[in-house]
C-alpha cells in the first residue's frame, strides 16, 4: 500500500506539518553532505595514488644508481686486485717473498 493511499485512508496529510518538509529537507542534506565527503575522498585518494606511484618511481630510480654504484666500485675493486696479482711478486702468491 502506497504512503498516499494510507495516508488517505488514516485521514492525515504528512503534509500538513512543518516537520515534515524540514525532516526531508534535513534528509537530502545529511546525503549531499555524505556524497560530498565521498567525492572529497575519492579525489584525495586519487592524489594520494599519483604520490605513491611517484614515490616508487624515485626510489627506482635510487636503487638503480645504487646497484650501478655497487657494480662499478666491484668491477674497481676487482682490477685492483687483478692488478695486484700480476705486478706484485712476479705474479707468484703461493709463497710470497718477507
Amino acid at each position: 500500500m502506497s504512503d498516499e493511499i494510507k495516508q488517505a485512508v488514516n485521514g492525515v496529510s504528512r503534509n500538513l506539518y512543518a516537520f515534515v518538509s524540514i525532516a526531508d529537507e534535513l534528509g537530502k542534506s545529511l546525503v549531499k553532505g555524505a556524497e560530498d565527503n565521498v567525492h572529497e575522498a575519492n579525489a584525495l585518494l586519487d592524489s594520494v595514488k599519483i604520490l605513491v606511484e611517484e614515490i616508487h618511481k624515485h626510489v627506482d630510480e635510487h636503487a638503480k644508481m645504487l646497484d650501478d654504484a655497487t657494480a662499478r666500485t666491484k668491477a674497481y675493486g676487482e682490477s685492483v686486485l687483478a692488478a695486484h696479482r700480476e705486478y706484485i711478486n712476479g705474479g707468484k702468491h703461493e709463497n710470497p717473498s718477507p
